[in-house]
C-alpha cells in the first residue's frame, strides 16, 4: 500500500520497525500538499468499512462449521464475535475468518481472531496515523507562526 501510494500521490513513507524487527508504523518523509494528504487519508479511511453484521455472522458460522470445539451456545457466541468484529474493516474480518479455518483445528478464541484480523489491518491504520502526525505537526508549525 505504502508503495502505491508513493506512485499514485507523492506520498513518500518510511517504515519503522521494533527492534525485533515487528512493524510499528510509518513516517512521512517528504512534503506533500494539505490536500494531497487529505484526499490520501479519506482513500484509506475508505477502505476501513465494516462489514455488515450478516456477513460477519455468515463467516463465523463458515468458521464454526469447519472446527471443532463448538461453543454451548452458539447465539451467544455470534452474537459476542459480530459486536466485536464490526468495528473492524470487511476484508480483513473475512480474510482472517476464512483462514482460521484453515489453519487451526479447534475454534479459535477471541484474541486468536482480533491478533490476526489487527495484523491484516496494521498497515493501513499506521498509515492514517502517520498522516494524522503530519496533520497536527502542520498545523502546530501555522498555530506558532500566527502566534
Amino acid at each position: 500500500m505504502a508503495t502505491s501510494l508513493t506512485l499514485s500521490v507523492g506520498l513518500k513513507v518510511e517504515e519503522q520497525l521494533t527492534s525485533d524487527f515487528d512493524f510499528k508504523g510509518y513516517i512521512i518523509t517528504n512534503d506533500v500538499s494539505d490536500k494531497k494528504l487529505n484526499e490520501t487519508y479519506e482513500a484509506i479511511q475508505s477502505t476501513m468499512t465494516p462489514a455488515d453484521d450478516s456477513v460477519i455472522a455468515r463467516a463465523l458460522a463458515k468458521l464454526m462449521a469447519l472446527t471443532a470445539g463448538k461453543a454451548k451456545d452458539i447465539d451467544l457466541t455470534l452474537e459476542s464475535y459480530v459486536q466485536k468484529l464490526r468495528q473492524y474493516p470487511k476484508d480483513a474480518v473475512i480474510e482472517s475468518l476464512n483462514k482460521l479455518s484453515d489453519e487451526n483445528k479447534w475454534f479459535p478464541s477471541w484474541s486468536e481472531i482480533k491478533d490476526d484480523v489487527e495484523f491484516r489491518c496494521r498497515h493501513r491504520t499506521g498509515l492514517l496515523k502517520a498522516i494524522e502526525r503530519k496533520q497536527n505537526e502542520r498545523q502546530i508549525t501555522r498555530l506558532r507562526q500566527s502566534a
